[in-house]
């Protein structure tokens, strides 16, 4: 593993700024939300089922994390060129958000959607390197040897699944912004260098957004889940060739949307249905329904951010906890429809009896009226 070298107090003076500039630039972009949305024709606009909001919603909340972060990336490559993550990020960051404000504007394919996300990855890796890993950090198994174009290969199909799990979420007010404030902290504390600055320029603007978001003044949009989630996983990625965060422990705090996005995906395939299409079958939705919809963001929110920060600290119990995780995720889907599939058993008992009381208690009051 690569020592961090120490960042002299001029630097971390800097970083301080910067988490500052990028906050103040976030902050005015969603306070003008309306206008810009307006002007780029990004509202989402209620349709009922998934989309029940009061009234039609901005979608520029990844644009407002993102515009000031491209403005830092671009400074930092300026300041520090030997680093290429920062034009990394900023060139294939930049171009995700893009499509995901076409993408917004006049919803693109799905399968067009995950050849951009692979095709991005691809030049990251071109313009950074070093992202290729030439191991992958394990604390169960060791370091594994791993050959550059398979590692390639392996994280275009993981970065794909991810984003777009990242996307599937996004579906209750600050679900999202909650997951990636945790992921961001998270970056924060245990990672160094590049990933570190970077995660702290993002922090605070990823704080801001989810005060909005919670009341349901901005969406993110698929500009943010697509571009936000690619950033993440770069970051991700880096972070594996330093050694300093273990593979199994960015399992764990990744797997909870992960594993929601693959199971919906099989669960819709078996019903015959497109497994992008939208639904209310998320994990999410479940909560929510069991819940309501602000503890089930409480529920998910506590979720990662527990397992999450028991894997950073102890990633020798990562595997216990993606193992606790799935069976705690799939017994609760499991017992939901149980109690649904009995709920709809018992509902045309339950209107009989309701229709033969009524009867008995009409015919009573005949009874009664005629003596």
């Amino acid at each position: 593993m690569r020592e961090a070298p120490r960042r002299p107090a001029k630097m971390r003076v800097v970083t301080v700024y910067s988490f500052v500039a990028t906050t103040v630039a976030t902050a005015i972009l969603c306070l003008f939300a309306k206008p810009i949305a307006n002007w780029l024709q990004v509202f989402d606009y209620p349709r009922g089922g998934r989309k029940a909001h009061a009234s039609p919603t901005p979608q520029t909340g990844g644009l407002a994390i993102l515009f000031p972060l491209i403005g830092w990336l671009a400074a930092q490559w300026a300041v520090d060129a030997k680093e290429p993550l920062y034009l990394a990020l900023l060139l294939c960051g930049s171009g995700v958000g893009l499509i995901g404000v076409m993408d917004d504007q006049s919803h693109l394919s799905a399968t067009g959607r995950l050849l951009v996300l692979a095709i991005f990855m691809l030049i990251a890796f071109t313009l950074d390197p070093q992202l290729a890993a030439p191991a992958i950090p394990w604390v169960s198994f060791g370091p594994t040897a791993i050959s550059a174009p398979l590692f390639i290969a392996g994280a275009m199909l993981a970065a794909a699944g991810f984003v777009s799990s990242v996307n599937m979420a996004d579906g209750i007010d600050g679900l999202v912004p909650a997951a990636l404030v945790i992921w961001c902290i998270g970056f924060d504390i245990f990672a160094d260098g590049a990933v570190r600055d970077v995660a702290l320029a993002l922090t605070g603007p990823v704080l801001v957004l989810l005060v909005f978001n919670l009341r349901g003044a901005v969406f993110l949009g698929d500009c943010g889940t697509f571009g936000l989630g690619f950033v993440v996983a770069l970051l991700a990625l880096a972070s594996l060739r330093t050694g300093r965060l273990h593979a199994e422990t960015l399992l764990v705090w990744f797997f909870l949307p992960v594993i929601d996005c693959l199971r919906v995906i099989a669960a819709r395939l078996l019903k015959g249905r497109s497994p992008f299409r939208g639904g209310k079958d998320h994990f999410h939705h479940i909560l929510a329904d069991v819940f309501g919809t602000r503890r089930a963001l409480y529920v998910y929110a506590v979720c990662i951010l527990v397992t999450s920060a028991a894997a950073a600290l102890v990633p020798s119990c990562s595997l216990y906890l993606l193992v606790g995780l799935s069976a705690a995720c799939l017994g609760f889907v499991a017992a939901r429809r149980v109690i649904d599939q009995r709920q709809r058993t018992l509902s045309p008992v339950r209107a009989n009896v309701r229709k033969a009381a009524s009867v008995s208690v009409f015919r009573r009051a005949l009874v009664r009226k005629s003596r």
